[in-house]
C-alpha cells in the first residue's frame, strides 16, 4: 500500500498533472519513473489502492457477518469479552465489530444512528466522558463501518470519519469521495478508512483515529495493567506508546501477553529461540526491557532463563511483571482466565 500511495503522489508530478508549484510533492520533483511507471496514470494508482482495500474490507465484512448472525458461534470469545464489560479500555487494531457485537454496551463515541439517517458522527467529548461507564473501544486504525460524510459542516473536520448503520450503506457512502488527503510533504495517501501500510501515523490525523491515539497513551500512563492480544509488534508508533506504561509504573506494571507459538513450543530452549530469532525484534525488546532482562549476556553469550523452575504455559518472568500464554487466544481464555487475571489483579 505504501509504495502504491508514494506512486499516486508523483504520478502527477511525473505526468504535470498539478496546476500550482504549491501543491507539488516537495520529493517528486528530484526522481524520475523508470519505463513501466512512465505508462501508468495517476488514476491507474488510485484505482489500484482502492480496490485493494475494498478486498481486504470485503473479506473482513465475511466473517463479520457471520459472527453476527451466529449468536451461538464462538461462545467462548463472546464471555470473555462480556465478562470484562465495564472495566476495560479496549483498543483495536482489526477492522472488524465482533467485540462489539459480543457486548451488550460499549462506547466508542458514536452515538445511536437515528432512524432516519445512515450514519452517526463521532464525538470526543462523548468518549472521553463515557457517562454510562461502560467499557469503551477504540479502533485506532479504523473499521470496516467508517466512511466520509456526505455533507460538509462547519463543526468537524470534512476528513473525519463517520461510522454507518451497515456495510452495504458505508459501501455506497464511500462512492464519490473526496481527493485523496496529503501529508505536509504533500505527498497524498489513500483516505483512511481502514488504515493500513507504512503510514499509519500520518493517517491517523482525522477523528475519530486521533482521538483515540491520544486516549491509548493516556490509559497507559493511567493504567499499571495491560494485556496485550494478538499483536505482533510491527507498529513503531504504538511499541513506544507501550513503553510509556514501563516508565510511569516502574515495578507496579505487570503485561500479559496473548500469542500463538508454533506447536513444538514445548521447552524453555524452544520458546528462548523462537521469541528471539522468528518473533518482531520489538516484542523481543519488549520482552527484554519489561522483564529487567537482556535475556543473555554477550561474555560467553550465556544464556538467563525468564521463567523459575520447569517450563510451563503460562510463563511468568522472574520479576513477576511478565506473563506470556503462547498456545493462542482461546486457549489463553478457556484454560488460564482466572490465573490472567489474577496475575493483573482485576
Amino acid at each position: 500500500m505504501h509504495v502504491i500511495e508514494m506512486c499516486i503522489s508523483y504520478s502527477s508530478c511525473w505526468h504535470k498533472e498539478y496546476i500550482s508549484w504549491l501543491a507539488l510533492p516537495e520529493f517528486g520533483t528530484l526522481i524520475q519513473p523508470n519505463d513501466f511507471l512512465k505508462d501508468l496514470q495517476t488514476y491507474d494508482y488510485i484505482r489500484a489502492a482502492d480496490e485493494l482495500q475494498k478486498t481486504v474490507m470485503n473479506i473482513v465484512n465475511q466473517y463479520d457477518t457471520a459472527f453476527n448472525e451466529d449468536k451461538l458461534a464462538e461462545q467462548w470469545y463472546r464471555d470473555f469479552w462480556k465478562s470484562m464489560s465495564g472495566r476495560s479500555n479496549i483498543f483495536n487494531l482489526n477492522y472488524d465489530n465482533t467485540i462489539e457485537n459480543s457486548l451488550d454496551e460499549y462506547e466508542d463515541g458514536f452515538p445511536s444512528i437515528k432512524d432516519e439517517e445512515d450514519y452517526s458522527h463521532f464525538s470526543a467529548k462523548r468518549y472521553y466522558e463515557n457517562r454510562r461507564g461502560v467499557s469503551t473501544i477504540a479502533h485506532l486504525h479504523g473499521q470496516i463501518l467508517f466512511s466520509e460524510a456526505k455533507e460538509y459542516p462547519f463543526d468537524y473536520s470534512i476528513r473525519d470519519m463517520v461510522k454507518n448503520r451497515d456495510y452495504q450503506t458505508a459501501c455506497k457512502n464511500r462512492i464519490g469521495g473526496q481527493l485523496p488527503p496529503s501529508n505536509q510533504a504533500k505527498e497524498e495517501y489513500l483516505q483512511p478508512v481502514i488504515v493500513s501500510g507504512s503510514r499509519k501515523t500520518e493517517k491517523m490525523t482525522f477523528a475519530p483515529n486521533n482521538v483515540y491515539l491520544s486516549d491509548l497513551a493516556r490509559k497507559v500512563i493511567e493504567n499499571n495493567r495491560l494485556m496485550i492480544i494478538g499483536y505482533s509488534f510491527g507498529d513503531l508508533y504504538l511499541n513506544e506508546i507501550l513503553g510509556l506504561g514501563m516508565d510511569a509504573h516502574g515495578d507496579d506494571f505487570r503485561v500479559v501477553i496473548i500469542d500463538k507459538f508454533p506447536s513444538y513450543i514445548n521447552s524453555y530452549t524452544s520458546w528462548f529461540q523462537h521469541l528471539t530469532h522468528e518473533c518482531n525484534p520489538q516484542k523481543y525488546t519488549f520482552v527484554s526491557k519489561i522483564t529487567k532482562d537482556r535475556l543473555f549476556i554477550e561474555i560467553g553469550q550465556k544464556e538467563f532463563p525468564l521463567i523459575v523452575g520447569e517450563f510451563g504455559v503460562p510463563v511468568v518472568s522472574t520479576n513477576g511483571k511478565l506473563m506470556m500464554c503462547i498456545n493462542g487466544f482461546k486457549d489463553a481464555v478457556l484454560n488460564h482466565k482466572e490465573t490472567m487475571l489474577e496475575f493483573l489483579g482485576v
